[in-house]
Protein backbone atom coordinates (compact mmCIF):
# COMPACT_ATOMS: atom_id res chain seq x y z
CA UNK A 1 0.00 0.00 0.00
CA UNK A 2 1.30 3.50 -0.69
CA UNK A 3 0.70 4.74 2.59
CA UNK A 4 2.39 2.20 4.35
CA UNK A 5 5.51 2.08 2.21
CA UNK A 6 5.73 6.07 2.71
CA UNK A 7 5.11 5.61 6.29
CA UNK A 8 8.02 3.58 6.63
CA UNK A 9 10.42 5.05 4.27
CA UNK A 10 9.66 8.58 5.60
CA UNK A 11 8.24 10.08 2.26
CA UNK A 12 6.21 12.10 0.78
CA UNK A 13 2.90 11.82 -0.99
CA UNK A 14 1.57 13.40 -4.26
CA UNK A 15 -1.82 13.14 -5.29
CA UNK A 16 -2.07 13.49 -9.03
CA UNK A 17 -5.26 13.97 -11.45
CA UNK A 18 -6.01 15.14 -15.07
CA UNK A 19 -7.36 18.03 -16.54
CA UNK A 20 -8.10 16.41 -20.49
CA UNK A 21 -10.04 20.06 -21.04
CA UNK A 22 -6.60 22.16 -20.30
CA UNK A 23 -8.55 24.28 -17.12
CA UNK A 24 -5.06 25.53 -15.84
CA UNK A 25 -6.80 25.87 -12.18
CA UNK A 26 -7.80 23.71 -9.57
CA UNK A 27 -11.42 23.65 -9.58
CA UNK A 28 -13.86 23.76 -6.24
CA UNK A 29 -14.05 20.03 -6.80
CA UNK A 30 -10.50 19.72 -6.35
CA UNK A 31 -11.00 21.81 -3.53
CA UNK A 32 -13.47 20.09 -1.58
CA UNK A 33 -11.77 16.92 -2.30
CA UNK A 34 -8.25 17.66 -1.11
CA UNK A 35 -9.42 19.31 1.99
CA UNK A 36 -11.49 16.01 2.59
CA UNK A 37 -8.31 14.34 1.78
CA UNK A 38 -4.82 15.40 3.09
CA UNK A 39 -5.35 16.01 6.62
CA UNK A 40 -5.94 12.23 6.92
CA UNK A 41 -3.18 11.49 5.10
CA UNK A 42 -0.88 13.65 7.11
CA UNK A 43 -2.34 11.72 10.34
CA UNK A 44 -1.89 8.31 8.88
CA UNK A 45 1.81 9.38 7.69
CA UNK A 46 2.56 10.93 11.43
CA UNK A 47 5.58 13.39 10.00
CA UNK A 48 5.97 16.82 8.78
CA UNK A 49 7.12 16.55 5.18
CA UNK A 50 4.91 18.51 2.81
CA UNK A 51 2.28 16.80 0.70
CA UNK A 52 1.32 17.89 -2.99
CA UNK A 53 -1.82 18.03 -4.89
CA UNK A 54 -1.08 18.46 -8.81
CA UNK A 55 -3.12 18.79 -12.23
CA UNK A 56 -1.74 17.35 -15.28
CA UNK A 57 -2.89 19.12 -18.50
CA UNK A 58 -2.70 18.01 -21.69
CA UNK A 59 0.51 20.21 -23.08
CA UNK A 60 2.38 18.66 -20.31
CA UNK A 61 2.49 21.55 -17.93
CA UNK A 62 2.16 20.49 -14.44
CA UNK A 63 0.41 23.19 -11.67
CA UNK A 64 0.91 21.71 -8.38
CA UNK A 65 0.08 23.23 -4.81
CA UNK A 66 1.30 22.21 -1.12
CA UNK A 67 -1.78 21.58 1.15
CA UNK A 68 -1.35 21.24 4.58
CA UNK A 69 -2.08 18.78 7.37
CA UNK A 70 -5.52 21.45 8.13
CA UNK A 71 -6.45 21.35 4.27
CA UNK A 72 -4.77 24.83 3.52
CA UNK A 73 -3.78 25.84 -0.20
CA UNK A 74 -0.34 26.96 -0.29
CA UNK A 75 1.97 27.61 -3.48
CA UNK A 76 4.26 25.51 -4.56
CA UNK A 77 6.53 24.52 -7.26
CA UNK A 78 8.15 21.08 -8.65
CA UNK A 79 10.75 19.99 -11.26
CA UNK A 80 11.21 17.20 -13.80
CA UNK A 81 14.53 15.98 -14.16
CA UNK A 82 15.39 14.09 -17.20
CA UNK A 83 16.53 14.20 -20.45
CA UNK A 84 15.18 18.17 -20.11
CA UNK A 85 14.58 19.91 -16.99
CA UNK A 86 11.44 21.46 -16.48
CA UNK A 87 10.56 23.59 -14.13
CA UNK A 88 6.38 23.43 -12.65
CA UNK A 89 4.84 26.14 -10.43
CA UNK A 90 1.56 26.98 -8.59
CA UNK A 91 1.64 30.78 -9.29
CA UNK A 92 1.65 32.54 -12.97
CA UNK A 93 5.13 33.94 -14.41
CA UNK A 94 5.01 37.76 -13.33
CA UNK A 95 6.43 40.10 -15.92
CA UNK A 96 9.71 41.18 -14.11
CA UNK A 97 11.49 44.50 -16.21
CA UNK A 98 14.42 43.38 -17.49
CA UNK A 99 17.90 44.23 -16.82
CA UNK A 100 20.11 46.24 -19.79
CA UNK A 101 22.44 43.73 -19.99
CA UNK A 102 19.85 41.13 -19.97
CA UNK A 103 19.03 42.35 -23.67
CA UNK A 104 21.25 39.99 -25.22
CA UNK A 105 20.27 37.06 -23.13
CA UNK A 106 16.59 37.87 -23.70
CA UNK A 107 16.97 37.83 -27.45
CA UNK A 108 18.38 33.96 -27.59
CA UNK A 109 16.26 32.54 -25.10
CA UNK A 110 13.39 34.69 -23.83
CA UNK A 111 11.59 35.59 -20.83
CA UNK A 112 10.65 32.02 -19.91
CA UNK A 113 14.25 30.77 -19.73
CA UNK A 114 15.43 33.82 -17.78
CA UNK A 115 12.73 33.67 -15.42
CA UNK A 116 14.03 30.51 -14.77
CA UNK A 117 17.37 31.59 -14.35
CA UNK A 118 16.87 34.36 -12.45
CA UNK A 119 15.28 31.56 -9.48
CA UNK A 120 17.45 29.48 -9.96
CA UNK A 121 20.28 28.25 -7.34
CA UNK A 122 23.28 26.69 -8.61
CA UNK A 123 26.19 24.77 -6.82
CA UNK A 124 30.01 25.14 -8.32
CA UNK A 125 31.78 22.12 -6.75
CA UNK A 126 35.56 23.99 -6.99
CA UNK A 127 36.11 27.33 -8.15
CA UNK A 128 40.05 27.17 -10.01
CA UNK A 129 40.43 26.25 -13.84
CA UNK A 130 37.34 24.86 -14.72
CA UNK A 131 34.85 26.41 -12.23
CA UNK A 132 36.37 29.94 -12.09
CA UNK A 133 34.95 30.10 -15.64
CA UNK A 134 31.64 28.16 -15.26
CA UNK A 135 30.90 31.11 -12.34
CA UNK A 136 31.53 34.03 -14.51
CA UNK A 137 29.46 32.77 -17.15
CA UNK A 138 26.59 31.94 -15.19
CA UNK A 139 26.98 35.35 -13.30
CA UNK A 140 26.33 37.04 -16.89
CA UNK A 141 23.60 34.91 -17.87
CA UNK A 142 21.76 36.01 -14.49
CA UNK A 143 21.43 32.78 -12.57
CA UNK A 144 19.75 34.16 -9.32
CA UNK A 145 22.04 32.36 -6.21
CA UNK A 146 25.64 31.06 -7.20
CA UNK A 147 27.14 29.11 -3.79
CA UNK A 148 30.68 28.82 -4.54
CA UNK A 149 32.52 25.64 -2.77
CA UNK A 150 36.67 25.17 -2.88
CA UNK A 151 38.42 25.34 0.34
CA UNK A 152 41.84 25.94 -1.40
CA UNK A 153 43.89 29.27 -0.92
CA UNK A 154 44.71 31.44 -4.50
CA UNK A 155 48.32 30.26 -5.14
CA UNK A 156 50.19 32.11 -7.78
CA UNK A 157 50.88 29.07 -9.82
CA UNK A 158 47.11 28.92 -10.16
CA UNK A 159 47.00 32.34 -11.70
CA UNK A 160 47.38 31.42 -15.06
CA UNK A 161 43.52 30.15 -15.26
CA UNK A 162 41.79 31.33 -12.13
CA UNK A 163 39.13 33.82 -13.41
CA UNK A 164 38.51 36.69 -11.50
CA UNK A 165 41.80 36.47 -9.41
CA UNK A 166 44.58 38.49 -8.64
CA UNK A 167 48.02 38.06 -7.83
CA UNK A 168 47.23 40.29 -4.44
CA UNK A 169 44.58 37.25 -3.94
CA UNK A 170 48.08 34.98 -3.92
CA UNK A 171 49.88 37.08 -1.53
CA UNK A 172 47.31 37.03 0.89
CA UNK A 173 46.58 33.41 0.45
CA UNK A 174 42.80 34.60 0.13
CA UNK A 175 40.21 31.40 -0.37
CA UNK A 176 39.67 31.24 -4.22
CA UNK A 177 35.64 31.46 -3.43
CA UNK A 178 36.02 35.12 -1.60
CA UNK A 179 38.22 36.37 -4.26
CA UNK A 180 35.85 35.30 -6.83
CA UNK A 181 32.85 36.33 -5.13
CA UNK A 182 34.33 40.03 -4.44
CA UNK A 183 35.38 40.26 -8.22
CA UNK A 184 31.75 39.48 -8.97
CA UNK A 185 30.03 41.56 -6.30
CA UNK A 186 32.43 44.67 -8.11
CA UNK A 187 30.69 43.50 -11.56
CA UNK A 188 27.55 44.62 -10.10
CA UNK A 189 24.80 41.85 -11.54
CA UNK A 190 22.12 40.55 -9.83
CA UNK A 191 23.16 37.12 -8.76
CA UNK A 192 23.28 36.61 -5.22
CA UNK A 193 27.29 34.68 -4.13
CA UNK A 194 27.18 32.63 -1.07
CA UNK A 195 31.02 31.55 -0.97
CA UNK A 196 31.93 28.31 0.76
CA UNK A 197 35.65 27.61 1.94
CA UNK A 198 35.17 24.24 2.88
CA UNK A 199 35.53 20.65 1.54
CA UNK A 200 32.50 19.33 0.09
CA UNK A 201 33.48 16.34 2.83
CA UNK A 202 31.79 18.67 5.29
CA UNK A 203 27.98 17.52 6.63
CA UNK A 204 27.15 21.27 6.19
CA UNK A 205 28.23 21.63 2.88
CA UNK A 206 26.33 18.69 1.43
CA UNK A 207 23.13 20.56 2.99
CA UNK A 208 23.68 23.35 1.81
CA UNK A 209 24.08 21.49 -2.15
CA UNK A 210 20.84 19.57 -1.21
CA UNK A 211 19.37 22.93 -1.65
CA UNK A 212 20.14 23.71 -4.52
CA UNK A 213 18.52 23.74 -9.08
CA UNK A 214 21.65 22.27 -10.61
CA UNK A 215 25.34 21.25 -9.69
CA UNK A 216 28.47 21.67 -11.44
CA UNK A 217 31.28 19.41 -10.99
CA UNK A 218 34.92 20.71 -11.31
CA UNK A 219 37.17 18.78 -9.85
CA UNK A 220 39.94 16.36 -10.54
CA UNK A 221 38.91 14.10 -7.19
CA UNK A 222 37.33 10.67 -8.44
CA UNK A 223 36.45 10.63 -4.57
CA UNK A 224 34.57 14.10 -4.92
CA UNK A 225 33.20 13.18 -8.26
CA UNK A 226 31.40 9.74 -6.76
CA UNK A 227 29.56 11.77 -3.65
CA UNK A 228 28.65 14.51 -6.40
CA UNK A 229 26.75 11.28 -7.78
CA UNK A 230 25.33 10.16 -4.39
CA UNK A 231 24.28 14.05 -3.43
CA UNK A 232 22.35 13.95 -6.79
CA UNK A 233 20.43 10.64 -7.14
CA UNK A 234 19.73 11.79 -2.98
CA UNK A 235 18.39 15.13 -3.46
CA UNK A 236 17.02 14.82 -6.88
CA UNK A 237 19.46 17.19 -8.30
CA UNK A 238 20.78 17.38 -12.02
CA UNK A 239 24.68 17.29 -12.34
CA UNK A 240 27.21 18.17 -14.78
CA UNK A 241 30.88 17.31 -14.37
CA UNK A 242 34.19 18.55 -16.21
CA UNK A 243 37.04 16.68 -16.92
CA UNK A 244 40.34 17.85 -18.64
CA UNK A 245 43.16 15.39 -19.28
CA UNK A 246 46.58 17.64 -21.16
CA UNK A 247 49.58 15.42 -21.33
CA UNK A 248 52.50 17.26 -21.85
CA UNK A 249 56.50 16.68 -21.85
CA UNK A 250 57.40 19.51 -19.69
CA UNK A 251 59.66 20.83 -22.63
CA UNK A 252 56.85 22.27 -24.98
CA UNK A 253 55.99 18.85 -26.27
CA UNK A 254 52.46 18.14 -25.88
CA UNK A 255 50.98 14.73 -26.51
CA UNK A 256 47.37 14.85 -25.79
CA UNK A 257 44.67 17.77 -24.84
CA UNK A 258 41.33 16.47 -23.89
CA UNK A 259 38.07 16.42 -22.22
CA UNK A 260 34.96 15.11 -21.00
CA UNK A 261 31.33 16.77 -20.39
CA UNK A 262 28.87 14.46 -18.84
CA UNK A 263 25.34 15.02 -18.04
CA UNK A 264 24.40 13.18 -14.78
CA UNK A 265 20.28 12.58 -14.12
CA UNK A 266 19.09 11.09 -10.94
CA UNK A 267 17.98 7.21 -11.37
CA UNK A 268 20.32 6.70 -14.06
CA UNK A 269 23.49 6.18 -14.44
CA UNK A 270 26.81 7.41 -12.40
CA UNK A 271 30.27 7.79 -12.65
CA UNK A 272 30.74 4.25 -11.55
CA UNK A 273 28.66 3.04 -14.04
CA UNK A 274 29.80 4.44 -16.64
CA UNK A 275 33.73 4.03 -15.56
CA UNK A 276 34.28 7.43 -15.63
CA UNK A 277 36.08 6.91 -12.36
CA UNK A 278 37.94 3.81 -11.43
CA UNK A 279 37.72 1.80 -7.77
CA UNK A 280 41.07 1.44 -7.84
CA UNK A 281 41.73 5.76 -7.98
CA UNK A 282 38.87 5.88 -5.55
CA UNK A 283 39.96 3.69 -3.33
CA UNK A 284 43.35 5.58 -3.29
CA UNK A 285 41.58 9.04 -3.47
CA UNK A 286 39.91 7.21 0.27
CA UNK A 287 42.81 6.08 1.44
CA UNK A 288 44.67 9.22 1.06
CA UNK A 289 42.44 11.53 2.75
CA UNK A 290 41.31 9.30 5.66
CA UNK A 291 45.18 7.44 6.64
CA UNK A 292 47.85 9.51 5.13
CA UNK A 293 50.23 6.96 6.40
CA UNK A 294 49.19 4.12 5.57
CA UNK A 295 48.61 4.69 1.84
CA UNK A 296 52.01 6.12 1.44
CA UNK A 297 53.00 2.68 3.10
CA UNK A 298 51.29 1.07 0.40
CA UNK A 299 52.34 3.15 -2.44
CA UNK A 300 55.75 2.54 -1.50
CA UNK A 301 55.68 -0.97 -1.77
CA UNK A 302 53.99 -0.79 -5.21
CA UNK A 303 50.64 -2.17 -3.49
CA UNK A 304 48.80 0.83 -5.23
CA UNK A 305 48.72 3.20 -7.75
CA UNK A 306 49.16 6.64 -6.77
CA UNK A 307 46.90 9.42 -6.76
CA UNK A 308 48.05 11.72 -9.93
CA UNK A 309 49.21 15.46 -8.79
CA UNK A 310 49.95 18.66 -10.07
CA UNK A 311 48.90 18.21 -13.91
CA UNK A 312 49.23 21.07 -16.35
CA UNK A 313 46.22 23.06 -17.28
CA UNK A 314 45.67 26.20 -19.29
CA UNK A 315 43.04 28.91 -19.18
CA UNK A 316 41.83 28.29 -23.20
CA UNK A 317 41.14 24.43 -22.07
CA UNK A 318 39.89 25.16 -19.26
CA UNK A 319 37.37 27.44 -21.11
CA UNK A 320 36.51 25.72 -23.86
CA UNK A 321 35.41 22.68 -21.89
CA UNK A 322 33.45 25.01 -19.87
CA UNK A 323 31.64 26.72 -22.29
CA UNK A 324 30.55 23.36 -23.46
CA UNK A 325 29.80 22.54 -19.77
CA UNK A 326 27.26 25.70 -19.60
CA UNK A 327 25.67 24.88 -23.08
CA UNK A 328 24.68 21.67 -22.19
CA UNK A 329 23.35 23.24 -18.89
CA UNK A 330 20.87 25.88 -21.07
CA UNK A 331 20.20 22.94 -23.77
CA UNK A 332 18.53 21.01 -20.41
CA UNK A 333 15.90 23.66 -19.08
CA UNK A 334 15.48 25.37 -22.92
CA UNK A 335 16.02 22.41 -25.33
CA UNK A 336 17.94 24.17 -28.72
CA UNK A 337 19.16 21.09 -30.22
CA UNK A 338 17.71 19.55 -33.25
CA UNK A 339 19.20 16.42 -32.00
CA UNK A 340 17.48 14.51 -28.50
CA UNK A 341 19.26 15.90 -25.31
CA UNK A 342 19.28 12.49 -24.66
CA UNK A 343 21.89 11.73 -27.02
CA UNK A 344 24.44 14.24 -25.26
CA UNK A 345 24.60 12.45 -21.69
CA UNK A 346 28.38 12.36 -22.27
CA UNK A 347 30.50 14.75 -25.49
CA UNK A 348 34.24 14.14 -25.26
CA UNK A 349 36.53 15.86 -26.91
CA UNK A 350 40.45 15.97 -28.02
CA UNK A 351 42.07 18.84 -29.41
CA UNK A 352 45.20 17.13 -30.87
CA UNK A 353 43.38 15.10 -32.97
CA UNK A 354 40.22 17.08 -33.76
CA UNK A 355 37.82 14.71 -32.21
CA UNK A 356 34.44 15.52 -30.99
CA UNK A 357 31.96 12.62 -29.99
CA UNK A 358 28.99 12.23 -27.55
CA UNK A 359 27.04 9.17 -26.28
CA UNK A 360 23.36 8.38 -24.79
CA UNK A 361 22.21 8.05 -21.86
CA UNK A 362 21.50 4.76 -23.08
CA UNK A 363 24.74 3.59 -23.43
CA UNK A 364 25.64 3.31 -20.16
CA UNK A 365 24.24 0.91 -17.76
CA UNK A 366 22.24 2.19 -15.11
CA UNK A 367 23.63 3.07 -10.90
CA UNK A 368 23.40 0.09 -9.00
CA UNK A 369 22.61 2.45 -6.50
CA UNK A 370 19.70 4.17 -8.36
CA UNK A 371 16.86 2.31 -6.49
CA UNK A 372 18.40 2.45 -3.24
CA UNK A 373 19.06 6.06 -3.20
CA UNK A 374 17.13 7.49 -5.26
CA UNK A 375 14.89 10.85 -4.00
CA UNK A 376 15.72 9.73 -0.75
CA UNK A 377 16.68 12.92 1.00
CA UNK A 378 17.66 13.71 4.59
CA UNK A 379 18.25 10.36 6.33
CA UNK A 380 19.01 9.90 10.25
CA UNK A 381 23.07 8.68 8.44
CA UNK A 382 23.84 11.45 5.99
CA UNK A 383 23.69 10.56 2.60
CA UNK A 384 23.58 6.79 4.42
CA UNK A 385 27.64 7.18 4.69
CA UNK A 386 29.49 5.78 7.76
CA UNK A 387 32.22 8.70 7.27
CA UNK A 388 28.66 11.06 8.52
CA UNK A 389 28.23 9.18 11.77
CA UNK A 390 28.16 11.20 14.73
CA UNK A 391 30.51 9.04 16.03
CA UNK A 392 32.97 9.49 13.15
CA UNK A 393 32.77 13.22 13.30
CA UNK A 394 33.53 12.79 16.62
CA UNK A 395 36.92 10.74 16.00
Amino acid sequence: MILERAERDNLSIVKFHCHPSGYEKFSDIDDESDKALFPSIYNWLNNDIPCLSAILLPNDKIVIRHVDDTGKFLPASATVIGDEVVYHSSTQEESVPYEEFEKRNLQTFGSATRNILSNMKVAVIGCSGTGSPVIEQLNRLGVGTLINIDPDVVELKNLNRITNTKISDAHAERYKVDAIADALNAIGLPPRVISISKSIYDPEVIKQIATCDFIFGCVDSAEARVLMSRISNFYLIPYIDIGICLDADGNGGVNNISGKVSYFQPGKSDHLSRKSVLLSTLEAETLKRVSPVEYKNLLDEGYIKGVVENSPAIIPVNTYASSIAVLEFLARIHDYRNEPNSDFAQQTFCLVNNFFEHKKESDFAESKMSDKYEGRGDLPLLLDMPIFSPIQEVA
